[in-house]
């Protein structure tokens, strides 16, 4: 294979560092902690772990789930209503410490107008947040929307 960049031959290059954001070769990829974040934390993310504002992952590392306390059900558009579609939406989020949906994306769509509604139902989701050594965490989650008609 040929070479991407023409680097003289006399410059000497770190190849266990490249790729690495941090310059931190040793521990790029499972981090110290073997999690698949890169750094010392004990999540799948950058840095230490230890601040609030990373996204941690329910299961790992001692991490709660969210879980729903109040829930807006979908409204179907009115395309999908007419070509009676039906099926389920998956939509990925990340839920605050304020217990409020935060970046939520569309992870498996369904189309017809009915992301968008799933969007604006998981939106107005409230959740009792996630928490790490009993503080509130951000925390992501997936969250399935189904459409089904009558």
């Amino acid at each position: 294979m040929a070479a991407a960049l023409d680097v003289p031959p006399s410059l000497l290059l770190a190849t266990s560092q490249m790729g690495d954001p941090t310059g931190l070769g040793h521990l790029l990829s499972g981090g110290i902690n073997g999690t698949g974040g890169i750094g010392t934390g004990p999540g799948g993310k950058i840095g230490s772990g230890t601040s609030s504002d990373g996204v941690f992952t329910s299961g790992r590392g001692g991490v709660s789930a969210p879980v729903p306390i109040h829930r807006v059900e979908p409204e179907y558009s009115d395309e999908a209503r007419k070509a009676h579609a039906m099926g389920s939406v998956l939509v990925s989020v990340e839920v605050g410490p304020d217990g409020k949906v935060h970046n939520a994306r569309i992870a498996r769509s369904l189309g017809m107008g009915l992301d968008e509604k799933a969007m604006e139902a998981v939106g107005a989701w409230l959740f009792r947040p996630g928490t790490k050594d009993g503080r509130p965490v951000t925390v992501s989650a997936q969250i399935e929307v189904s459409f089904h008609l009558l």
